[in-house]
């Protein structure tokens, strides 16, 4: 990136919004977003982000960065409960049934389309972006100088927060892509497709990749979230326990799984089906695999059954932590558990007596169910693993990071390691002492994976079901809980302001 890119990027500063996670109560209309990107020039391709939000300093000292990367860090969780919120109804899992706002069953699990008035997932993710770039661009003049590898090390953390951000966007609007940077000449840049969009999530992580590398084994030079222990010791490398690269470089397995399928999706010829499946980028999955072996977080040794009692911090992955304590964000998901309902879909999938992730997760629901209608879609069972307003959420973990290793290689083709990953986590996390027979074809290999996906991740921040359900095009096969009136909804829409920002146009970009 140039000086002269770098002094156009806009300053987010080291603050979050003040606005605190919302789970549609109400809908709300936002600025004008699209007519608001404030970053440089596109020359700098892997990094140069547009953020929504007014510009502020970051102070040039140890101290200044300290607080922006705190304030990136709390950015970026702000939507958590939303995010998790809207694709686990996607995913047929749980829906909010409650009788003062029926919109949340209505328009969440596909009986109705979901206003584009609302602003969720969005703003904020743009935000934590322009904090990203702005930090990496204030290292130069930071006084006393942080030595080469102390400011590699924090380049590093700060894009791959960068790309986690775009992939949570991009994760919750899927093909109907998003802006990644502004115009040459300022103003609202072009809306990729869903497969320019991961390509340069890709690059994104692999060039903050880079930084950690270059930075090696030293000790990470700030200090990270509570959650974010098990990879906060040292920059890299990513085959280090401790090491941030271990984190990233799990965030780059996931992305180059999707990159792979957006590429296959993107053209009717190669798009998975039902009961084929498509031609997923062989280069784009051997990459995911590569970077997935590569992380210290890639451990199946360690796999081992869920604690009841609800999430801890541990280091067999990255978590976003809360408290109740002045200044600082409860758990959003815990102040919603007593009106969550299980649907029947996921119930169905898992074997309620004797999985040990079950038996963990849920337990009976005391709570009447307010609207009565639904009754013939839902079960008595209630997920509690968010006891507490101080519970962490997982982001990403060792037993979800097996499974996405397990659907690389089905893209692979390679269906006896993709089984032999399943049976891991179906025996050492499931509890089962047998392993599942599964006949080495696509659609079983399929099938039994996302069976385990879908208890060893549910009502997580790594959203796997639904991505998994929109990957193999199985959207009208696995979301039928309404029938023939079932809108199959994987996606929330793009924001009306951001659209208003642009016009009243929102054209895909795709060469």
């Amino acid at each position: 990136m140039t000086a002269t890119e770098k002094s156009s990027a806009a300053v987010a500063g080291a603050r979050s919004t003040s606005r605190h996670v919302r789970h549609r109560l109400g809908y709300r209309s936002g600025i004008a977003l699209g007519a608001l990107v404030l970053a440089g020039a596109a020359g700098c391709k892997d990094s140069n982000v547009p953020f929504y939000t007014a510009p502020t300093s970051i102070s040039n000292t140890p101290d200044g960065v300290q607080n922006a990367i705190t304030g990136l860090f709390e950015s970026t969780r702000q939507d958590v409960g939303n995010d998790i919120y809207y694709l686990t109804m996607f995913a047929r899992d749980e829906a909010n049934i409650q009788e003062d706002n029926p919109e949340n069953v209505i328009d969440g699990t596909g009986i109705a389309a979901i206003p584009s008035s609302s602003d969720n997932v969005w703003d904020n993710e743009y935000l934590s972006v322009g904090a990203a770039i702005n930090i990496i661009s204030v290292l130069p003049t930071i006084a006393p100088a942080y030595t080469a590898q102390q400011a590699a090390a924090i380049s590093g953390v700060a894009q791959t927060m960068e790309a986690l951000n775009l992939m949570i966007v991009a994760e919750s609007r899927d093909t109907l892509g998003i802006p990644v940077h502004a115009a040459a000449g300022g103003g609202p840049g072009p809306v990729y497709c869903n497969k320019d969009v991961w390509q340069q999530i890709v690059t994104e992580l692999d060039s903050a990749n880079r930084s950690l590398t270059t930075a090696g084994p030293i000790a990470l030079p700030v200090k990270l979230p509570t959650g974010f222990s098990s990879v906060s010791v040292t920059a890299g490398p990513s085959t280090t326990a401790g090491s941030f690269a271990s984190f990233n470089r799990a965030l780059a397995a996931k992305a180059g799984l999707e990159y792979a399928y957006a590429i296959a999706r993107n053209s009717p010829a190669t798009h998975p089906t039902p009961t084929t499946p498509g031609s997923p980028d062989v280069g784009a999955l051997t990459r995911a695999d590569s970077a997935a072996t590569a992380s210290a977080l890639y451990n199946v040794a360690s796999l081992a059954p869920p604690v009841p009692g609800g999430w801890t911090d541990n280091s067999s992955g990255v978590y976003w932590d809360w408290s109740a304590q002045a200044g600082d964000v409860v758990n959003p998901l815990n102040q919603g558990e007593g009106v969550w309902v299980t649907l029947k879909t996921l119930a169905a999938d898992i074997d309620t007596v004797n999985d040990a992730r079950w038996k963990a997760k849920f337990d009976s629901n005391t709570f009447k169910l307010q609207l009565t209608q639904y009754d013939s879609v839902t079960t008595r069972d209630l997920y509690d693993y968010y006891p507490a307003t101080s519970t962490p959420i997982p982001l990403i973990r060792t037993e979800g990071l097996v499974l996405i290793r397990a659907q690389i290689q089905l893209g692979l083709g390679n269906f006896a390691t993709a089984t032999t990953l399943i049976n891991d986590v179906h025996m050492n996390v499931g509890g089962f002492t047998s392993p599942l027979t599964i006949a080495p074809t696509y659609t079983a290999v399929r099938d039994s994976l996302m069976k385990e996906q879908r208890i060893s991740t549910v009502f997580e921040g790594s959203n796997d079901r639904v991505i998994a359900i929109r990957m193999y095009h199985l959207e009208a096969v696995a979301d039928t809980t309404w029938g023939a009136a079932d809108l199959h909804t994987t996606v929330i829409p793009v924001v009306a302001a951001e659209i208003e920002g642009r016009g009243g146009s929102y054209t895909i970009t795709c060469p």
